[in-house]
């Protein structure tokens, strides 16, 4: 079972801004860069929240590129 499913835990868009130390509107362009395959939010009350296990498999696939990708 993925680790998403146990954990189930969710951050909203601040948290996720604060856990990169960027602004809210660079997670929204994140979103919408397909290159860097940032994990897709799920909408609940017009209000956005992350997946915080698909937000660490992303930290760790980035972690694994090269410098110059």
């Amino acid at each position: 079972m993925p680790r998403s499913e146990t954990t189930g835990q969710k951050l909203p868009t601040q948290k996720v801004a604060d856990r990169y130390g960027v602004s809210r509107r660079s997670v929204e362009r994140w979103e919408d860069d397909p290159k860097l395959e940032f994990p897709r939010a799920m909408v609940v009350n017009r209000r956005k929240y992350f997946d915080l296990a698909q937000l660490e498999a992303w930290e760790r696939r980035r972690a694994r590129r090269s410098p110059s990708d």
